[in-house]
């Protein structure tokens, strides 16, 4: 015996009613831009950050001909801009599953550059070398990490807020990433602009950035992660 019409009408006005249900909860799809687009924003973001930074510490060219001669800054400048770069892509490529390659190239570009600045770090104790300016005290060490975590926030919260767009899958690895790949960024430019460069001063006020910057934005940084995923 066949159905007819009558018995096949409530069965898909029910299935008509669960769809529309399912429907009315989804929320529409925001458009994410693509990583190489998103690390160039941040790069942007971060550029004039430090555009101001330098402007507001009296930025001056000789300084960084003063480094070049010396290999500790200019080695733990270039391991801090590598960090930075490692850990804003770890990070935006955790904001999307299907680029977990990307994510793990991040991260190992980061700890190349952790490692050279460690492994430079380590050759000038090695060498007794305790520099060639100023050691510097503490209120100055205090000082440069300050400046890298105050130029890192604005990158920072630009990469949550992208990342809150997306579909991030590790929020907590994320921010991490983030917050410390940032403050590497921000100890580069606090070192263009310290006038001291005694190992001392160079290792805790300037290598010690990513640790402090992660240490203290992460949590803000996951507020706004999640806030960003709401709206």
């Amino acid at each position: 015996m066949t159905e007819g019409p009558t018995d096949v009408q409530p069965d898909e006005a029910r299935s008509n009613l669960l769809i529309a249900e399912l429907v009315a909860d989804l929320r529409p799809v925001r458009p994410i831009p693509s990583l190489r687009t998103a690390v160039g924003g941040i790069l942007g973001v971060w550029l004039a950050a430090a555009a101001v930074s330098l402007f507001l510490n009296d930025f001056s060219p000789e300084r960084i001909g003063g480094f070049a001669g010396w290999i500790g800054p200019g080695g733990v400048f270039t391991g801090l801009g590598m960090m930075g770069l490692g850990g804003v892509v770890a990070a935006l490529a955790l904001a999307a599953p299907g680029r977990e390659r990307a994510a793990r190239g991040g991260a190992l570009f980061a700890m190349l550059g952790l490692g050279l600045s460690a492994g430079i770090g380590t050759y000038l104790v090695i060498n007794g070398q305790n520099g060639v300016l100023q050691n510097g005290s503490g209120i100055a060490d205090l000082t440069c990490l300050l400046i890298a975590c105050a130029v890192a926030a604005v990158p920072a919260v630009g990469v949550t807020m992208l990342a809150g767009r997306a579909a991030p899958f590790r929020p907590l690895v994320l921010v991490i990433a983030a917050a410390a790949g940032t403050a590497a960024w921000g100890a580069v430019t606090a070192q263009a602009t310290c006038p001291y460069g005694g190992l001392r001063h160079l290792m805790v006020g300037h290598l010690m950035a990513p640790a402090i910057g992660a240490l203290l934005l992460s949590l803000p940084l996951l507020f706004v992660l999640r806030r960003s995923d709401r709206a």
